[in-house]
């Protein structure tokens, strides 16, 4: 579910460390609303694609989630 989540991230925001191969992914990365005001969604788009920093701490975040899933994992058969 991690990862999952972090590859929509990556495939709705230029986030990823690697560029979009699918044209379809391309579409949806350069969307870009006609309306004046901003929804909260495409704020954080901005600000993720913008900023360097913000883009490796979401991917350690989303190695760590999985680490912890895959760590409950083994530890609980284990302990049962």
């Amino acid at each position: 579910g991690t990862f999952a989540l972090y590859s929509l991230l990556c495939r709705h925001a230029r986030v990823g460390f690697l560029p979009n191969g699918q044209l379809a992914d391309e579409a949806l990365s350069t969307y870009k609303k006609e309306l004046p005001s901003a929804s909260g969604g495409s704020k954080v788009k901005m600000v993720l694609e913008k900023h360097r920093f913000l883009q490796n701490v979401l991917l350690i975040l989303a190695l760590l989630g999985a680490c912890m899933v895959i760590g409950d994992g083994v530890l609980t058969p284990a302990i049962s």
